[in-house]
C-alpha cells in the first residue's frame, strides 16, 4: 500500500500541472490583445509678443518692400516623430497691418487693399504636413484673405522645443508664396499680372512662431 500511494502522488500532480498549463495556454491564446494608445502630440498656443508675420512685395517693379502684421493668434499640435498628425490654425487682424507709416497703413486698411472693415481677419487652417528632410516639411492649408479662400503651400522649418520662464515652448518658421490677384487685390498691379507695376503681384509671407505648451 505505501509503494502504491507514493507512486500515485507524483502522477496525480503531473496530471494536475498539465491541466493547469493547458488552461493557461488556452486563456493566453483566446484573450484579446490590448494595444497601448499612441501618445498625443503636444498642443501649443501662439505667443503674439514673440511671434512675427512679415510680408515682402515688389515696389516700382524693382525694390523689395517689407511690412508686417502685429498680434498673431492661433494654436497648433505637432510631433516631429508623427508629422502627418499635426494641425495648425492661425489668425491675424487686417487692422494690425504695420509698414512704419501711418498714412500708408490707413490706405492699406481701406477698400483699395485689405478692406479691414469688411474682411477683419486673415486666417490659415492646415490640411496636411509632410516631412521633406531633417527639420524641413511642407505645410499645406487654406488661406482666407479679402473674402477669398485659396489653397496654399508653405515651406515649414521646425526649430524645436525649449523652455521660457520654466514653461515648455516650441518654435517654427513658415514661408508662403501667394499672388495677391488670387485674392482679388489688384490695386497698383501691372495689367499683365507681373511684378512690374507700382506694386507687384507676388507676395512672400514669413511667419515666425514661438508658442508655449498648453
Amino acid at each position: 500500500m505505501r509503494i502504491r500511494t507514493i507512486a500515485a502522488v507524483p502522477v496525480a500532480l503531473l496530471l494536475a500541472a498539465g491541466a493547469l498549463g493547458f488552461a493557461a495556454h488556452e486563456r493566453s491564446t483566446l484573450a484579446p490583445s490590448v494595444e497601448t494608445p499612441a501618445a498625443q502630440a503636444a498642443a501649443y498656443g501662439v505667443d503674439p509678443v514673440h511671434s512675427s508675420v512679415v510680408f515682402r512685395i515688389k515696389h516700382a517693379g524693382i525694390a523689395n518692400f517689407y511690412g508686417r502684421f502685429n498680434g498673431l493668434t492661433g494654436e497648433f499640435t505637432f510631433d516631429p516623430d508623427n508629422p502627418s498628425a499635426g494641425q495648425f490654425a492661425f489668425s491675424v487682424k487686417t487692422q494690425n497691418v504695420d509698414t512704419g507709416n501711418s498714412q500708408r497703413d490707413d490706405h492699406l486698411r481701406n477698400a483699395d487693399f485689405f478692406n479691414a472693415v469688411q474682411f477683419p481677419t486673415i486666417d490659415f487652417k492646415s490640411t496636411s504636413i509632410t516631412h521633406v528632410e531633417g527639420n524641413h516639411y511642407v505645410l499645406k492649408g487654406d488661406l482666407s484673405l479679402h473674402g477669398k479662400t485659396r489653397p496654399v503651400e508653405a515651406k515649414f522649418e521646425w526649430l524645436g522645443t525649449g523652455t521660457f520662464r520654466n514653461r515648455p515652448i516650441a518654435a517654427f518658421e513658415a514661408v508662403i508664396e501667394i499672388k495677391r490677384s488670387d485674392f482679388d487685390m489688384t490695386h497698383y498691379m501691372a495689367p499683365d499680372g507681373s511684378d512690374s507695376g507700382g506694386l507687384g503681384n507676388n507676395v512672400t509671407i514669413k511667419v515666425a512662431v514661438e508658442a508655449p505648451q498648453k
